[in-house]
């Protein structure tokens, strides 16, 4: 049976730092893939990361050895999209930091989201992945409308539907947190 394993996380978490690290522990064994691989257009929003979330649960499922996923996903979201009814349990990862790291991260790479609205979405993702009750309307106002929030909605964890593990990678190395991650989801 096929594994699906998520590693999501706000900008500045080391998502994309690990990606060629991991891919060089896990081998040939599994396909390692970058959500932003599908193309980002310049003023993606909520409705564009479901629905791409959606196009990746469609490719996932086509392939035929475990597969790793990394990008600003939302567990909530993947466990709503139409396709995740075929997903069983999943495996997901929010990768983590300290505020005050995570912006002087996107400062020193002079990206997007060095501000307080970067800080709201990392606090808001760190709390939905720790309780599905929390603040819901978040990702479910304004969504996109083929969504079907019915599964979870009701849930105090995510046990029954997913293992999740949050790992902070404040201190660590990329090569520390890479090997954390390549470990848990094994």
């Amino acid at each position: 049976m096929q594994n699906f394993y998520f590693i999501a996380g706000a900008s500045g978490s080391g998502k994309t730092s690990i990606l060629t690290h991991l891919q060089k522990i896990l081998g040939n064994k599994v396909s390692v893939y970058d959500f932003d691989d599908i193309g980002v257009p310049e003023n993606a929003d909520k409705k564009w990361r479901q629905e791409s979330t959606e196009k990746w649960l469609q490719k996932l499922l086509q392939a035929d050895k475990d597969i790793f996923l990394l990008g600003q996903m939302v567990l909530g979201e993947i466990l709503a999209c139409p396709s995740a009814k075929k997903l069983g349990l999943i495996k997901f990862c929010l990768l983590d930091v300290s505020d005050y790291q995570r912006i002087a991260r996107l400062k020193k790479r002079n990206t997007y989201g060095a501000d307080q609205n970067m800080l709201n979405w990392a606090s808001w993702l760190r709390m939905h992945h720790q309780d599905p009750q929390w603040e819901q309307h978040v990702i479910r106002n304004n969504c996109w409308e083929d969504l079907d929030f019915s599964l979870w909605q009701d849930l105090r964890d995510w046990d029954r539907l997913a293992h999740v593990s949050i790992i902070d990678t404040t201190k660590q190395t990329i090569q520390e947190t890479t090997n954390i991650v390549a470990n848990l989801l094994q």
